[in-house]
């Protein structure tokens, strides 16, 4: 209770708005939070709990029975590998983590998709024995969260339909019955304001574990959420509201694994989960680069992008990632999805935020959130002015993602403008923190107007006025504009004063600087970054998955302006 006090005194301390917030709340200026309503949303008022009485499992049966163990396993878990020897699974749910996510990754049994076709079947038997023994009675905590328990069930069911069922049977199938009774019991509901796809994927379990099971009822109320909250969580365009691409992929799987489901089943449900799996796949092009998926915004731990690469390019689909781990029924149904979604006219993706814009070999990616904030409920970083660029198919400027949900500094770091390819005034982020308990007339009164995009003759120009909230800030333009050899980043920032500016920007490949210079080399490209003003590097990690990076480089201009001034980046190809 000491260290929640002292965070939140911290809070206050750091942040301006914040302390706005609370002074205007004191005099009555504001009012207060919408309170939150943990339980049922609205539209379930009047359904009653669903049954899970007599599960009787629908899947592939198998004759074949598991063995134990015989040699070791190494898993991997979000961001950590694990070893096990035979003598003691157990480990794999008793040992401490560093990482919460990674704990709830071994009770997800979230690495046996991950594995594939390749997967230890007896393994994963054994480690079913070890924590049903542990937990199937003992229903509360972590372990027996909403969306903990649902991934669990899904893996298992799908684990199942290639393998058959683990542990007896019969005992499997009821456990598998008290999960949907976890779930439905402790949906993840807490008011109109602060739901986040949590609540989508609880209804997922309920679908699958219903359709799985043989139980209707079950069944019936998860499609009845997942179909209520795709018009809380995906924009008209079809894109996530939650700032990450990679979280767009995820809830994309998700919805088209809900739709091939409730086909299978013949559920009438099915018709409208297929049409909103459709429209989250035509997204995917719009948010693709040729080198591949800019990672904006954070990186899930339930899977690394990866691993969803298929969803995106039907291609891809049949190199051990997600369709191609589902039995061949499964994989069918789903290609024939994938190749029939029409793509979603980037104009449309671009309402909902996420520009992708470029010429003359070049292209480019930003998320610029609608009205200036990062999305709250979401999983955007400081983003305004941040981008991706390529060049043909090598990707020159990154995006890093974000490594860890762990509140340290260095996790903070990454969702900050410090390792965006943006910049910052005075140290501060083009937007303040967005806290769940703003109101929306609040958040106008402090950022003004919306943020602008348009496209140009060149390229694309936006302008927003996160800077406005600071003494002698204004608004803040920048503009990208191409040429077949070159690329260049102008910086207008208008206000009063001496400001210390800072632009950055983000690479994975080796970098040597020179003075006001920065070249880059990327495989068989060159590329010099020329920014007026002195570049020094710092090490960084361009996060590829939950936990797992590589090496990059962050190129750091710092000068003092007299605003309003203008500043111009060129990247030119040698």
């Amino acid at each position: 209770m000491i260290s929640s006090l002292m965070r939140k005194a911290g809070q206050v301390a750091e942040d301006p708005v914040l302390r706005r917030w609370l002074a205007r709340r004191l005099i009555g200026r504001e009012r207060g939070p919408p309170a939150q309503a943990p339980g049922r949303p609205p539209y379930l008022a009047e359904v009653a709990p669903p049954a899970t009485a007599a599960p009787s499992w629908t899947g592939s049966s198998h004759a074949d029975r598991f063995a134990p163990p015989a040699a070791p396993i190494r898993i991997a878990l979000a961001g950590e590998s694990v070893e096990l020897t035979p003598d003691d699974p157990g480990a794999l749910f008793t040992r401490a983590y560093a990482d919460l996510e990674t704990f709830l990754s071994a009770h997800r049994f979230a690495w046996v998709p991950l594995a594939g076709k390749a997967v230890d079947a007896d393994w994963v038997a054994a480690l079913w024995r070890v924590w049903a023994g542990r937990h199937a009675g003992r229903r509360d905590g972590w372990p027996w969260h909403a969306y903990t328990a649902a991934e669990r069930a899904i893996n298992i069911i799908d684990f199942s339909d290639r393998h058959g069922l683990p542990g007896n049977p019969p005992d499997t199938l009821s456990l598998l019955a008290a999960h949907a009774d976890a779930i439905a019991g402790n949906l993840e509901y807490y008011g109109e304001h602060y739901t986040s796809n949590h609540l989508s994927n609880n209804g997922r379990g309920l679908l699958r574990i219903g359709c799985a099971c043989g139980l209707a009822d079950v069944a019936g109320l998860g499609a009845r959420i997942m179909i209520a909250e795709a018009g809380r969580i995906f924009g008209r365009s079809g894109v996530l509201l939650e700032g990450s691409s990679h979280y767009h992929l995820l809830l994309t799987r998700n919805y088209v694994d809900a739709w091939r489901a409730a086909a299978a089943a013949g559920m009438p449900e099915a018709a409208t989960l297929r049409d909103i799996a459709k429209r989250a796949l035509g997204v995917i092009p719009a948010l693709r680069l040729p080198a591949g998926l800019p990672l904006i915004g954070d990186i899930s731990p339930d899977c690394p992008p990866a691993f969803l690469v298929g969803l995106g390019d039907p291609a891809a689909a049949a190199q051990g990632g997600w369709p191609d781990v589902l039995p061949d029924e499964a994989r069918t149904r789903i290609a024939a999805l994938l190749t029939d979604a029409p793509a979603v006219s980037p104009d449309r993706v671009s309402e909902d935020g996420w520009h992708r814009f470029g010429q003359q070999g070049w292209s480019a990616l930003t998320y610029v959130p609608p009205d200036g904030w990062p999305p709250m409920p979401g999983h955007g970083h400081q983003d305004i002015g941040g981008f991706e660029l390529h060049w043909k198919d090598c990707a020159v400027l990154i995006d890093p993602g974000r490594g860890s949900y762990r509140d340290g500094p260095s996790e903070r770091r990454y969702v900050s403008a410090q390792v965006h390819n943006s910049l910052t005034v005075d140290g501060h982020d083009p937007a303040p923190v967005n806290r769940p308990y703003y109101s929306d007339a609040f958040r106008r009164r402090i950022l003004g107007d919306r943020p602008t995009v348009a496209r140009t003759r060149a390229g694309l120009s936006l302008t927003h006025h996160g800077y406005g909230r600071l003494r002698g800030g204004g608004p803040a333009s920048r503009e990208w504009r191409f040429a077949p050899d070159h690329v260049e980043i102008v910086d207008l920032l208008q206000g009063r004063g001496r400001h210390t500016v800072q632009r950055r920007f983000c690479t994975a490949h080796p970098v040597e600087t020179a003075g006001e210079t920065a070249d880059i080399a990327a495989g068989d490209h060159r590329f010099r970054l020329s920014a007026g003003a002195p570049i020094r590097r710092q090490d960084i990690i361009c996060w590829t998955a939950y936990g797992v990076g590589i090496p990059g480089s962050l190129l750091i201009c710092e000068e003092e302006a007299a605003f309003p001034c203008e500043r111009q980046v060129r990247i030119e190809r040698l």
